[in-house]
């Protein structure tokens, strides 16, 4: 049975044998046995969804979670801490994950060691830091300029999620975009966007990654068509909602059809950041959910490979 005290200032040490362990019984103290609290402490209320939301956000929660023993934070999560569902907003990603040859290398695998020789497995992966499911840093566009990925703050990863959905109209038009007519849509129906959120669009795209040749959409003459956030929409979600990035379900933040990488160059010398080609965007609410993205952490970097939930 584990004993833990969520004081003010979250779980901290409470003796000397066992630091999380108080004398059952003692004010402030929670009893843990499997799933069962068989002793409820005075502080109990705070062990709440809502309120350690209320504590920051979903990054307080996340927080409060990261600093509890294993099996605490499990309990935690049982009582329904983290919400109801995770959805996982990622491609698989694989040697033959559709990319644009002409700007990236598709990426290889080669098995290093076998079980059978060394009595482990690993796998060699060579790829360009923008395959699959990705995160573009502010660097990524800038001569210089930062944050590398690295050095993006953590309580940026983690943010209100708000969909915008086109879905309908790309089913029709690949080379539609995401208007500030639509931003506004969505707030007349589920409120204003806030500020430090992360908007995404539903566009369907995620669905064509596995149809050979769909998903890039190249036509006979060698133009890509998929759909994207139109300059004056990101303009609009950069400067008047600061939100932290934005993502797409399609190849890239700029239309396959755009004469330039103008959202881009609107969100990521901002400081925003972009993740592409997310996948079940088409699963999550409109508003009411938290992004958690699990971006990589190599120094200097421009983006790479990341794991992207929506906590719901």
């Amino acid at each position: 049975m584990r004993q833990i005290d969520f004081g003010e200032e979250g779980a901290k040490p409470l003796g000397d044998a066992n630091p999380y362990v108080r004398r059952a019984g003692e004010e402030g103290t929670v009893q843990i046995s499997g799933d069962v609290e068989t002793r409820p402490s005075a502080t109990a209320g705070l062990f709440s969804r809502r309120n350690l939301f209320k504590l920051g956000g979903a990054s307080g929660a996340a927080a409060v979670l990261s600093v509890l023993p294993a099996g605490a934070a499990a309990y935690a999560d049982s009582r329904g801490l983290l919400g109801g569902d995770v959805i996982d907003m990622t491609h698989t990603l694989s040697p033959d994950f559709p990319v644009v040859y002409t700007v990236t290398d598709p990426p290889k695998y080669e098995q290093n060691h076998r079980y059978e020789e060394m009595g482990f497995n690993t796998i060699i992966m060579t790829l360009d830091e923008h395959t699959g499911t990705h995160i573009d840093a502010p660097s990524h566009f800038q001569n210089g300029g930062g944050p590398f990925i690295d050095e993006i703050e953590p309580d940026q990863l983690v943010a209100p999620l708000r969909v915008i959905r086109i879905a309908d109209r790309a089913a029709e038009d690949a080379d539609t975009l995401v208007t500030v007519d639509d931003i506004r849509r969505h707030e007349r129906r589920y409120g204003r966007i806030p500020k430090g959120a992360f908007v995404a669009m539903d566009s369907g795209w995620a669905k064509k990654v596995d149809v050979p040749g769909a998903y890039l959409n190249e036509d006979a003459d060698g133009q890509f068509h998929w759909p994207a956030f139109s300059g004056d929409a990101t303009a609009f979600l950069v400067e008047k909602r600061s939100i932290v990035g934005l993502g797409v379900d399609s190849t890239s933040l700029d239309a396959g059809a755009s004469e330039g990488p103008e959202t881009h160059q609107i969100l990521l010398p901002s400081g925003g950041y972009g993740i592409e080609c997310m996948n079940n965007v088409d699963k999550c609410p409109d508003r009411g959910a938290t992004v958690v993205v699990g971006a990589p952490k190599h120094r200097g970097g421009f983006g790479g490979p990341c794991r992207v939930f929506a906590l719901c």
